[in-house]
């Protein structure tokens, strides 16, 4: 597969976009077999990670959440749970969850970057498409004003993505103030 302009690299071998994309092509190649394997290497880190779990949306809504206003009490506890392992109780394995916490912040931050990759690349190759998409909408806006057959058609169809500002017509009438 190829698609859209140049993609530059940085010196940490980053994708970046183009400075100029419209003078810098970016192309990414990707055949067949390639995607194929790219793909099998996906299934294989997935089912190597087979410790994962996937909750529904109501799960994740009733679940406790260790976000950034508990980090601080999730530190604290830590340190008084190392300082004072007597009053943990019997049923909580401490060293295996914090190794287990540890391991899994190391994998999500990988696949995070990867993911972000991604997803930046994602939005270079999009942003490459509306640029010629932009173009053809202009292009037969003109047309329809000069009466070309089908371009009105297909004009009121796009426009619908740029509504503008409301005109005289469609504007509500301005009330008095009593």
């Amino acid at each position: 597969m190829k698609f859209g302009k140049n993609i530059n690299r940085n010196s940490q071998n980053n994708i970046m976009p183009a400075a100029n994309t419209s003078d810098n092509p970016v192309t990414i190649t990707l055949n067949t077999d390639d995607k194929a394997a790219i793909l099998a290497d996906i299934a294989a880190l997935s089912g190597k990670l087979n410790f994962l779990v996937g909750l529904t949306n109501e799960q994740r809504r009733k679940m406790l959440k260790l976000g950034d206003k508990s980090i601080g009490f999730d530190e604290k506890c830590a340190s008084y749970m190392a300082a004072r392992p007597e009053l943990i109780p019997g049923f909580v394995d401490t060293t295996t969850l914090a190794a287990a916490r540890a391991d899994l912040a190391d994998i999500q931050r990988a696949l995070g970057e990867l993911a972000q990759r991604a997803d930046d690349t994602d939005m270079v190759l999009a942003h490459e498409v509306f640029l010629p998409e932009l173009s053809f909408y202009h292009s037969v806006q003109q047309a329809a004003k000069h009466g070309v057959p089908g371009a009105q058609a297909i004009y009121d169809d796009l426009r619908t993505r740029f509504p503008g500002r409301p005109t005289a017509s469609t504007k509500p009438a301005p009330t008095k103030a009593a």
